[in-house]
């Protein structure tokens, strides 16, 4: 993956955090803390909204996802600690109606691939793609969901790209980011391998329209850009 990572180093409101403590033993003074947080080069930012939905809808079709249908997706490598198997025990709790119009997407590969693909229903999977590749699955996804078990995701940058194509996004509580994108409106945080909380929580953000922009401004701070200023301002 072709990507930036900076470390969250918080204000002195939060010096509770480790790295904060750690930073404050060594001599740095409080009032030098700032935050620097994880962040991803977002390929959206300049598209216009009409070239997303042509993009959204090219890959739809590709897939063969059908109007009215519901894509939730999983991005990275389909290994045990990510618990991928999740989403079809989730979409087993989903309400009828709910479950008759949801499609699962694997974007990704790994050992686990071949037992989720015998699975069978309604899942695609797409195998390895190119990270330049990404962003237009992102838009074609109307859900993100990254379930990994404890020690299984540091911070979880595939919920950034998410949210630069404005999908709804729902993390287990062992994701890291979710202390900080779990208060926004369309992200919601599940306790970890509990499939009948993540289907309740998936039911939750289907109300919401598919908006490519709705969380853009306040993804600012989770710009390269901001984490270059915060890292670089005396």
């Amino acid at each position: 993956r072709r990507h930036t990572r900076y470390p969250l180093v918080t204000g002195v409101q939060t010096c509770a955090l480790p790295i904060c403590r750690h930073l404050l033993r060594h001599g740095v003074r409080p009032e030098r803390l700032r935050p620097a947080r994880y962040c991803v080069a977002d390929p959206l930012r300049d598209v216009p909204t009409v070239e997303k939905n042509r993009r959204r809808q090219a890959v739809r079709a590709q897939l063969g996802v059908g109007e009215g249908e519901l894509l939730v997706a999983f991005f990275g490598k389909l290994i045990p600690k990510k618990t991928p198997d999740l989403l079809f025990a989730a979409a087993g709790h989903l309400p009828e109606t709910l479950r008759a119009r949801t499609r699962l997407l694997f974007v990704g590969s790994g050992e686990l691939e071949n037992e989720l693909r015998a699975r069978g229903g309604n899942a695609l999977f797409t195998g390895f793609l190119n990270q330049s590749e990404l962003a237009d699955y992102y838009l074609a996804a109307d859900l993100v969901v990254l379930p990994s078990r404890r020690a299984g995701e540091t911070w979880g940058l595939v919920v950034n790209e998410a949210l630069q194509a404005g999908c709804g996004v729902v993390v287990s509580d062992a994701v890291g980011c979710a202390a900080e994108f779990g208060n926004w409106e369309r992200v919601r945080v599940f306790p970890v391998g509990d499939a009948a909380r993540l289907a309740q929580q998936i039911t939750e953000l289907v109300v919401f329209p598919r908006e490519f922009d709705w969380c853009r401004a306040r993804l600012a701070d989770y710009s390269v850009e901001a984490a270059a200023r915060a890292l670089l301002e005396p």
